[in-house]
């Protein structure tokens, strides 16, 4: 075999190489795509049937709102959602449309939950403490510090019920709130506790005193042991 020869084969073969991984890495991508896809398919189902069994558990508690209130179980079953939706963000990417529809939705469920919990408070004498968060997972240097604290108060005290909004999601409700509440981009992370608005971060120790947060617990588990 000449140097001529010798040359086109190696031509041939380098050729043959690139195509083979050029296959293999498209079929590798397709694969994954489909695989995907079909966990974000399983993640919506599962969201729908989570989605109907939270608006049938909302209606069950009212018919006698004292009697069926234990909004642990409620509030379970809302965060169930949540958590749903943060692996779909993580899958789908923070600005894709399914994820923000799915958000609005979460949101208004959430809103629901507090209006729930208030009245709860006010006709059934609970301790519960709501707190109305509001973030934005852009140009906030602030607001992953405040929701971590925000999550491990409510580890501690389980009737410390968080509420938090984007305030880049629209809808007629979260809306209002946002225009009642004068809730300003530049001014996040914003708290809002008994209608009191609080901008900027909030410490820990802050929340607790100012909820009275290590008394409410102590009333509540004389009064409710079966909840802890």
């Amino acid at each position: 075999m000449d140097r001529k020869e010798i040359k086109t084969s190696r031509y041939v073969a380098a050729l043959f190489f690139t195509i083979t991984i050029f296959l293999i890495g498209l079929i590798v991508g397709n694969y994954i795509s489909e695989l995907k896809l079909r966990v974000v398919y399983d993640l919506q189902n599962d969201l729908r049937t989570d989605a109907l069994s939270n608006e049938l558990l909302f209606q069950l508690i009212s018919i006698d709102l004292c009697k069926n209130i234990n909004m642990t179980t409620y509030t379970s079953e809302v965060s169930k959602i949540g958590t749903r939706l943060t692996h779909m963000e993580s899958i789908y990417g923070y600005d894709a449309p399914e994820v923000w529809s799915l958000k609005n939705y979460y949101s208004l469920l959430l809103i629901r939950h507090w209006m729930l919990s208030e009245k709860a408070n006010e006709l059934c004498k609970l301790n519960t403490s709501a707190v109305l968060y509001f973030y934005s997972n852009k140009d906030c240097v602030d607001c992953e510090d405040q929701g971590l604290v925000l999550t491990n108060v409510h580890k501690n005290y389980p009737l410390f019920n968080i509420y938090s909004f984007e305030v880049d999601l629209q809808n007629p409700s979260l809306e209002f709130l946002k225009e009642k509440y004068n809730i300003q981009k530049e001014r996040l992370p914003t708290i809002v506790i008994e209608e009191e608005i609080f901008y900027g971060f909030q410490s820990k120790q802050f929340l607790i005193d100012y909820l009275d947060l290590e008394r409410k617990l102590e009333e509540d588990k004389k009064k409710h042991p079966e909840w802890y």
